[in-house]
């Protein structure tokens, strides 16, 4: 599959230990996300091994009455537009989640979908600071540090909904 790209192709692989979140093995195609939970009310965009804890924020905030999709994708470019357009019409938020800069990465990539579709949508990024980061330790202490641990995410989650809520009203 990937001699047919014709071209330079990056792979990042997680550690073999890593929380599974697929079921079964998914259909890979280079290009297309996989949508893994259906929801209406947001949609969160992952990438990579934070996956799983996409994965959980999805679980804990659709028992709480958030109906929250959760789409996968592992190929930043090419771009899979259609579900980011597809997500974008369906609900009232995205938010992509990544262990990557603000800047140059999923988020990123998924903006300028978004800005070029003209639709009006509460996006937001939930990433790294674009800044060097000064701390040592463990993934889970780094992803501590910098906002991404489940909790976290879904206090940010739930935040920026209020406030676009307070906006609407």
């Amino acid at each position: 599959m990937l001699s047919s790209v014709g071209g330079p192709v990056y792979i990042r692989l997680g550690r073999s230990n890593d929380p599974k979140v697929h079921s079964k093995i998914p259909y890979f195609e280079i290009g297309k996300g996989i949508t893994i939970k259906r929801g209406n009310d947001i949609a969160l965009i992952a990438t990579g091994n934070i996956l799983y804890n996409a994965k959980q924020v999805t679980d804990k905030l659709t028992d709480n009455g958030v109906s929250t999709r959760l789409i996968s994708i592992h190929t930043i470019k090419p771009i899979d537009k259609e579900i980011i357009l597809k997500a974008a019409k369906e609900t009232k938020a995205i938010f992509t989640i990544e262990e990557h800069s603000l800047i140059g990465g999923l988020g990123s990539a998924v903006a300028e979908v978004l800005a070029e579709s003209n639709n009006k949508i509460l996006f937001k990024k939930i990433a790294l600071p674009d800044s060097f980061c000064k701390d040592i330790g463990s993934q889970e202490y780094l992803r501590e540090k910098n906002g991404l641990l489940v909790e976290q995410i879904i206090n940010n989650v739930l935040k920026n909904i209020k406030n676009e809520n307070r906006k609407t009203t």
